[in-house]
């Protein structure tokens, strides 16, 4: 059994030994660079302070105040079919169909004889543009306020 050699002997050629790798002049080591950016970054974490956003003073919300129906006009929003329009009844879903139109003077009519309030009921699967739709027509109205009818969970 034969040994690999641990030392080499002096009689080899100095051509056969490969030179030891040098940086080509296009590289740059970035390791200290790595370590300047990490010790910035902790730095700056530590030394910063974390605020959120500002407070906003926003006005106390009416869950559960009921708008009694005599001062108020219903507009009602049902969805007609799957993948049908959203059908606009005036009224508390026992009145005519309507259009974006209709609610306006349904809505002027009854601001005439005094209902000063407007509720939107619209069924849950009813997209949000639409009833933000309804809200614009409304809100041209002048002198109504107007309320989204909710269903608390049960």
């Amino acid at each position: 059994m034969s040994r690999g050699r641990i030392i080499d002997s002096d009689d080899e050629d100095e051509e056969s030994l490969t030179p030891p790798k040098r940086a080509l002049d296009g590289e740059l080591d970035l390791t200290s660079l790595i370590d300047v950016v990490f010790l910035l970054l902790i730095f700056f974490m530590v030394s910063s302070t974390m605020k959120g956003t500002p407070d906003v003073d926003t006005p106390q919300a009416h869950f559960g105040t009921g708008v009694v129906e005599k001062t108020a006009s219903i507009v009602t929003v049902l969805r007609d079919g799957p993948g049908g329009p959203p059908m606009i009844i005036l009224g508390d879903g026992r009145g005519p169909e309507g259009n974006l139109d209709d609610v306006h003077d349904y809505i002027s009519q009854a601001a005439r004889e005094g209902k000063t309030h407007v509720i939107i009921k619209a069924e849950r699967d009813i997209p949000h543009g639409f009833v933000q739709q309804i809200e614009k027509v409304v809100s041209k109205v002048e002198n109504i306020r107007l309320n989204i009818g909710v269903q608390e969970k049960h």
